[in-house]
């Protein structure tokens, strides 16, 4: 680029603003002079249903024997569902049981103890 007087001008633009002093060693300011900002302080979440305790982890419990109900013999109308039905359902997505398995879980015995044991819900 020249200048006006046809001489080439080196490392200015019409752009920018004046040059910024180089910040001294040690020196903690961000640009524009401004302090540094720190990261927010992140915590960690685990995506999943919460399983709970006491009470919340058999009402779960509960609501989880009703989905498999509702998948494998027939629907439940919404009227009649447990509280945590949404919940126990997305539980069962997490857990990636075939409707074959959750046919097997469907009565009392190994096959539902083991489908409950992998949600985190089996009584010890």
């Amino acid at each position: 680029m020249s200048g006006p007087n046809g001489a080439a001008e080196r490392g200015t633009s019409r752009l920018s603003g004046p040059p910024e002093a180089p910040e001294a060693p040690g020196s903690s300011a961000g640009p524009g002079g401004r302090p540094p900002q720190t990261p927010p302080r992140l915590i960690p979440l685990l995506p999943g249903v919460a399983r709970g305790t006491g009470d919340r982890r058999a009402l779960l419990r509960t609501a989880v024997l009703q989905v498999v109900s509702h998948l494998v013999e027939r629907a439940v109308p919404p009227a009649q569902r447990v509280p945590l039905f949404d919940q126990a359902k997305d539980l069962l997505d997490e857990a990636g049981w075939g409707l074959g398995e959750l046919a097997g879980a469907l009565e009392p015995g190994p096959a539902q103890d083991a489908l409950l044991s992998a949600l985190g819900l089996l009584e010890r």
